[in-house]
């Protein structure tokens, strides 16, 4: 059945509905009341695009296919007839495009193209949605992308509060040099300091996502806390913002937590690539390991219960996204690294190789990332664990040992989240080690699957003559 058939059909639903004679004044006033509850609900929904008043002006040209005219009064069946006619402006509104966010400045006469630059006085953002962004003088911020999900921000110096308005599918992003703070729904403030390359993220509410060279795979924050990134040092403290304010931005009782994407291997620990004997893909989860999730094993020659009446340690999970990797990595050594390892749940695998990773613990993050490929090969943290394990090799000064490494997690998982970045890398390390010429098929590839990719530049070089 055809659009025009289906439409066919709904006319003729509409019109045997119960018998009930409406003289022309109840008929008039009836699609007038309709015709202003469409056009009530297409305002609040669309922010009053003007496109509905085109839409609405053929309202009656509907309701006449529909037999509701006066011309028809004397069969009308309004019973089905304003079911069918209320389900057809269900539709309208449904399937409507939704429009762009738009937005007004203010404070910053000379903003154009998008770009923002506040001198002596705080500018500031309106989105039609109810976000509003406040930047701080002597800060320039560029808006570069705007959607109906909402829009991405280039922080280019200075400091950034955004109030984002909570909604369905909304997708908000600021940028501060390397860094990308993701956010729905939030209050939260940003800044950058480009001159020493410095992130501060005070959030106030809700929950947003930090990404970075520091941060690959994000650090997730909680209302009342603080992180700040140092591009020049290398690490990432995160603290509770009461903490933070009583001594100050640049000290208080966080973790910091140094990048793993500069850490090469330990001097002397061999870069092994997946077909090595501790990083086979394929290898056999040993006998009596524990399922996916369960609990660590006690230490050896002890108990990990709390004594009665003491309150349970946090997991290590729960440290590792406050920001509290030291610990984990003590208590680990305390238990015993090997038992861990052999006998530790995969939840505590994952746990210990973030910590090991983001502490420049390369040693420990290689054997953690080892074992949990190799005790849970299946879990989509097994298959991720190749891909991290290449980034190491790779950030570690061998990138041929990386490719091997993003292969296997390819292979493993084509759709996986790390899937771009991983031929994204490999594409580069294959020029390095190989040349353009070998890299030119992977750079056709990396751009038939992610043509807006991040390595999208690079591929489109090596594919041009």
């Amino acid at each position: 059945m055809n659009e025009a058939e289906k439409l066919s059909r709904l006319a003729d639903l509409a019109r045997e509905g119960i018998p009930a004679d409406v003289d022309a004044a109840h008929d008039a006033a009836e699609r007038a009341r309709f015709v202003e509850a469409v056009s009530r609900g297409a305002a609040q929904r669309r922010g009053g695009v003007l496109g509905w008043v085109a839409a609405l002006s053929r309202i009656d040209t509907w309701l006449r296919f529909l037999g509701l005219s006066p011309a028809h009064a004397g069969r009308a069946r309004w019973g089905l007839a304003l079911a069918g006619a209320a389900a057809l402006a269900v539709a309208l509104v449904a399937l409507w495009p939704a429009r762009r966010l738009d937005y007004a400045v203010e404070g910053a006469p000379g903003a154009a193209g998008g770009y923002i630059a506040a001198a002596v006085e705080e500018a500031r953002l309106r989105f039609t949605d109810g976000t509003t962004v406040a930047l701080a003088p002597g800060s320039a911020l560029r808006v570069a992308e705007v959607d109906a999900a909402g829009a991405r921000m280039l922080l280019e110096d200075g400091r950034a509060s955004l109030r984002v308005t909570p909604r369905p599918k909304a997708r908000w992003s600021v940028e501060a040099g390397p860094f990308a703070v993701l956010v729905t729904g939030t209050a939260f403030d940003v800044s950058w300091t480009r001159a020493d390359g410095t992130l501060r993220v005070d959030l106030r509410e809700g929950s947003v996502t930090v990404r970075g060279p520091l941060a690959p795979e994000g650090l997730p924050l909680r209302a009342g806390q603080r992180l700040v990134a140092r591009m020049r040092e290398g690490d990432v403290q995160i603290s509770s913002l009461d903490a933070a304010g009583a001594v100050g931005s640049a000290a208080g009782p966080a973790e910091r937590a140094p990048s793993p994407a500069g850490a090469a291997p330990p001097g002397g620990e061999k870069n092994t690539g997946p077909g090595d004997v501790d990083g086979d893909a394929g290898a056999a989860r040993p006998g009596g390991s524990r399922a996916e999730g369960a609990p660590a094993g006690p230490p050896p020659g002890g108990s990990t219960a709390a004594p009665d009446g003491a309150a349970a340690a946090p997991s290590w999970a729960k440290r590792v996204a406050a920001g509290d990797f030291r610990s984990v990595l003590a208590e680990a050594e305390q238990r015993g690294l090997g038992g861990v390892l052999e006998h530790g749940s995969l939840d505590d695998l994952v746990a210990l190789a973030d910590a090991a990773r983001y502490a420049r613990r390369g040693d420990v993050a290689q054997r953690a990332l080892t074992a949990t490929r190799k005790r849970f090969p299946g879990t989509s943290h097994g298959k991720a664990a190749a891909f991290l394990l290449g980034r190491m090799v790779d950030d570690g000064g061998s990138p041929g040992a990386a490719v091997a490494w993003y292969d296997a997690y390819l292979a493993e998982s084509p759709g996986g989240p790390f899937a771009a970045e991983a031929l994204g890398r490999k594409m580069v390390a294959v020029e390095r080690t190989a040349g353009r010429a070998a890299a030119r098929p992977v750079a056709e590839l990396y751009l038939k699957r992610h043509p807006r990719g991040a390595h999208a530049p690079v591929a489109r070089d090596l594919v041009e003559p």
